[in-house]
């Protein structure tokens, strides 16, 4: 049984609409959200647009020593992470350990300091669940990032009867672990509670895997995301020799509104353009990438990295886009919220605007290739909708939802909008569905 559910089907060149119900109703799309975050941002940034990470100094380098502070400055990246590096975390750092090292520094005697004054302070979204913001996918924006705000544990089965073994990636200190996980006979099924302590990096690990199981691994977001930033970083630099004496410090502590003034760029970094970034963000549906977005357009556009200036933006975009930006409730980037209320018919005026727009082949080629690619791999595998739809699907609880661009078999390109909520079936009937739908429209034939 599904309560509510809204679908608009209409075709990107004239707009005619093929088919609508409870288009313009109200409701949480869930992920879908992320198609409004970046557009807009693709609109105001641009497809080349990369964020810069500065490493300056008020001192000066002599004797192989930096006499002076390191610091950090940092714009949200949120790719300082092992996404665009085949999965290699400490890449970034390690370059800009090979950075100072070029410099002839092999010794810093003042402190580390993170400059993390172009987003505001840290925490979750409006609306988010409780019991969810442990979990990877619930990490918060910050201004300096690193592996999405997030830690695996990686739990391998030892010798039945003693503790099994722990590993964290990153591996560092800034996260403590009380394992109290017991390796199982061989034949023994695994069953393994990780939580993490509110308000803490402390994380306790408790249950039994059996000796003969596959590791298990569970990611779980940060508090504090910039110090753990720096305490990696930290990390890093003694690996490659670079001895530290000061404190690490966050320049959003410090009460010193001059710090930057008078210091010297050692060096810039910079991630990879932003239309690969949103990329990422929407064929993986990444709800940090999403939520860093939304925060950096309130950065470039209103001089503050927060929610607030960044939903501003939007809703700037929204107007330009013929879209009244009354007509929805948007509370973060990600849609993670469900306090985010949103139509069909938005998503269908959306999806028909940037299809006319210079953005849309950016766009386009961020969203998931049904049967192939992303948060699509797994679905429409069969029939003509295979490699054809472009859609981004949604999910939370009691939503899912999908919105896209599919080729009928004139090659009419329709956009397509699909949003369920308060339903008592499973997911799977839900998407059946939705897929069934999808293909059917793929064969269809308007031309005489």
């Amino acid at each position: 049984m599904v309560t509510g559910r809204k679908i608009m089907v209409q075709t990107v060149n004239s707009g005619e609409v093929l088919y609508k119900r409870n288009e313009g109703k109200l409701m949480n799309s869930a992920s879908l959200v992320k198609l409004i975050t970046t557009a807009s941002a693709l609109s105001y940034l641009g497809a080349d647009y990369t964020y810069e990470t500065q490493f300056r100094t008020p001192g000066v380098i002599e004797d192989d020593q930096l006499k002076g502070d390191l610091i950090i400055v940092g714009s949200g990246d949120p790719t300082i992470s092992g996404k665009f590096t085949n999965q290699e975390i400490y890449t970034v750092f390690n370059s800009w350990a090979d950075r100072l090292l070029e410099l002839g520094v092999s010794g810093i005697t003042g402190d580390l300091i993170g400059y993390d004054k172009f987003f505001d302070a840290p925490a979750p979204g409006e609306g988010w669940q409780w019991d969810h913001l442990a979990e990877w996918f619930s990490a918060v924006p910050s201004s300096l990032a690193f592996n999405d705000n997030s830690v695996d544990v990686i739990i391998t089965p030892g010798v039945p009867g003693e503790a099994a073994e722990v590993e964290l990636s990153p591996d560092t200190r800034y996260v403590t672990v009380i394992n109290e996980i017991v390796t199982a006979p061989a034949d023994s099924s695994t069953s393994v509670k990780v939580i993490k302590l509110p308000g803490s990096n402390i994380l306790k690990l408790s249950g039994s895997i059996g000796a003969r199981e596959k590791p298990v691994t569970r990611s779980l977001s940060v508090d504090d995301p910039s110090e753990f930033f720096l305490q990696n970083l930290r990390e890093v630099l003694h690996r490659r020799g670079i001895k530290f004496r000061g404190r690490l410090k966050l320049a959003s502590r410090m009460g010193d509104e001059k710090l930057l003034d008078g210091t010297t760029l050692l060096f810039r970094h910079k991630s990879r353009p932003f239309s690969e970034i949103i990329k990422l963000c929407n064929k993986n549906s990444h709800n940090f990438y999403a939520e860093q977005i939304l925060k950096t357009i309130g950065l470039t556009e209103e001089g503050l990295g927060t929610i607030g200036n960044g939903l501003k933006v939007e809703r700037k975009w929204l107007t330009k886009a013929g879209i009244d930006p009354n007509s929805v409730r948007l509370v973060d980037g990600s849609g993670l919220s469900l306090l985010n209320l949103t139509s069909a018919e938005v998503f269908g005026r959306l999806l028909r605007y940037l299809y006319r727009s210079d953005d849309f082949s950016v766009f386009y080629n961020s969203l998931p290739v049904a049967g192939r690619d992303g948060s699509m791999a797994d679905r429409l595998l069969d029939g003509n909708a295979a490699n054809n739809l472009r859609g981004k699907p949604g999910l939370n609880e009691n939503v899912r939802s999908l919105a896209g661009y599919i080729k009928t078999a004139d090659n009419e390109t329709l956009s397509v909008v699909f949003i369920a909520n308060n339903f008592l079936v499973p997911y799977s009937f839900i998407d059946s569905v939705i897929d069934k739908i999808c293909n059917r429209l793929s064969i269809l034939k308007r031309k005489k």
